[in-house]
């Protein structure tokens, strides 16, 4: 079965609306309704004590024994309450003593019950033999020193007409208050969402190139300022992202467009001529670096791509980080031996470490790859691991600092140093095989553990790449 649900919000809103009006409107009808039946009743009990307390007064005894009432005590005989009236005398034991013509055979409620009328005056509701409900009331009255149980009783029937007009009243005029309210909350859900319509109209305008466009906030302390405000900072985030993007798509299709302008001159050059065996060999060597040096690239890019989409999920364990460290030294030791450096290790070797190996390693073996690249040859690169204690929160963190001695990095680009396909110096980046993608991924790996990497000159000469990482907790590595 289809539901049927209105298109805009508008719509939906004045249907609410109208539905709550509607309720609210319902439920003070019935509360009305019973405030007035609750008074209505409340005048005629107080009419009938009234009425009761005059016919007292009214009774008295023929000579031959029979009670009687004087009904001639008003002007009007025909008087309403005259005609009304029902109302029958009883002695204690039960036995009519007096019934009026309206009454005539039928009872009010039968022989009279314990206490009944003592107290004060006994209400009840009843129906009579006729159908007739009626409100009635008892009283003892002592008359010429005998008990007499009196009871009056009048229709409740008037008071149901009384109320029924009412209801008819209230409901002809709930149509007509639906209408307005209605038409009303259409106005005041048209003028709240008018707002909300200019901001998606500014919004559809906004294009990939027009991204520095921003929605304006009249009111930024309300719901739609708020939204205002959430929109333009996604406007901000986006074309950041977008302009980051561009850099990257013009640095990677500049980084691609080198290695595989290598190779093609490499192979026109050594096709323009024959060569011997041994020329041969040289030309696919140069062309196979170029090829190693570019798939080294795409599987960066590749890592970076992960990263970025944030699909990687970390494989974390607590170790030593000073094994990681040597392991790291292991692979970039080969590199270093061939410039004559020298590695030198120091620090604590029982500091652990909660993370996943393996980035944390890449990490470090670009900070260590970037100072025997750009260390001179005879140099001497110091690895230092130690623990700083943390006066604000009583948290120890690990610190490993990478020590060059080369030529260092101005003040003015030290900022932007691990930003992707950022060089220093682009001639000398390429003579040593970089991309501009090895710190960056470094500045990731470490900060995606919860850490930080940090740049400081290192005087008289050279550059410290340090790395801070919170300690792992002992209770971890059981």
């Amino acid at each position: 079965m289809m539901r049927l649900r209105p298109r805009f919000i508008r719509d939906r809103l004045t249907l609410w609306y109208v539905g709550i009006f509607g309720a609210v409107l319902g439920i003070y009808i019935c509360g009305a309704c019973i405030l007035q039946y609750c008074q209505l009743s409340d005048q005629l009990h107080h009419a009938e004590i009234e009425d009761l307390e005059t016919v007292e007064g009214l009774l008295y005894f023929t000579p031959d024994g029979h009670l009687l009432l004087h009904e001639d005590y008003h002007s009007h005989p025909q008087s309403r309450l005259l005609l009304d009236r029902y109302m029958e005398v009883l002695s204690p034991g039960g036995e009519v003593l007096f019934r009026n013509e309206r009454l005539g055979d039928m009872y009010l409620d039968g022989a009279p019950t314990p206490n009944e009328g003592e107290a004060g005056y006994t209400s009840r509701r009843l129906r009579l033999t006729d159908g007739t409900p009626v409100l009635a009331i008892s009283h003892l009255h002592f008359f010429e020193g005998k008990p007499l149980l009196i009871r009056l009783a009048y229709s409740t029937e008037a008071i149901r007409a009384r109320l029924l007009e009412f209801i008819g009243l209230l409901m002809l005029a709930m149509p007509l208050a639906l209408i307005a309210a209605g038409f009303a909350g259409y106005r005041v859900a048209g003028k709240a969402l008018n707002p909300l319509e200019q901001m998606a109209r500014q919004t559809e305008q906004i294009t990939a190139m027009r991204l520095s466009e921003r929605i304006p906030v009249d009111n930024p302390n309300d719901e739609l300022g708020h939204m205002a405000r959430v929109l333009n900072g996604l406007l901000a985030r986006l074309g950041e992202s977008f302009e980051k993007l561009q850099h990257f798509t013009s640095d990677v299709s500049h980084e691609l467009r080198t290695p595989l302008a290598a190779i093609r001159s490499v192979g026109e050059v050594g096709l323009q001529e024959n060569h011997s065996t041994e020329k041969y060999r040289d030309i696919i060597g140069s062309m196979l670096e170029e090829v190693a040096r570019l798939t080294s690239m795409i599987d960066t890019l590749l890592t970076i791509a992960h990263a970025d989409s944030g699909v990687i999920e970390l494989q974390r364990s607590v170790f030593p980080m000073m094994d990681l460290v040597q392991e790291s030294v292991g692979v970039v030791g080969v590199l270093a031996e061939d410039k004559k450096q020298t590695i030198s290790i120091v620090g604590d070797g029982e500091i652990p470490v909660f993370a996943d190996r393996s980035f944390l390693r890449m990490a470090v073996i670009n900070l260590l790859d970037n100072a025997v690249k750009y260390s001179p040859s005879g140099s001497n690169i110091r690895l230092i691991l130690s623990v700083e204690e943390s006066c604000s929160n009583q948290t120890a963190s690990l610190q490993l600092a990478i020590e060059d001695e080369g030529p260092g990095i101005p003040e003015d680009k030290a900022s932007r140093v691990f930003d992707r396909f950022f060089r220093v110096d682009e001639g000398r980046t390429r003579d040593v095989g970089g991309a501009g993608l090895g710190l960056a991924i470094a500045k990731w790996a470490v900060e995606i553990h919860g850490g930080t990497i940090i740049l400081s000159p290192r005087l008289p000469r050279g550059s410290i790449f340090s790395i801070r990482m919170p300690v792992a907790d002992p209770q971890l590595a059981r």
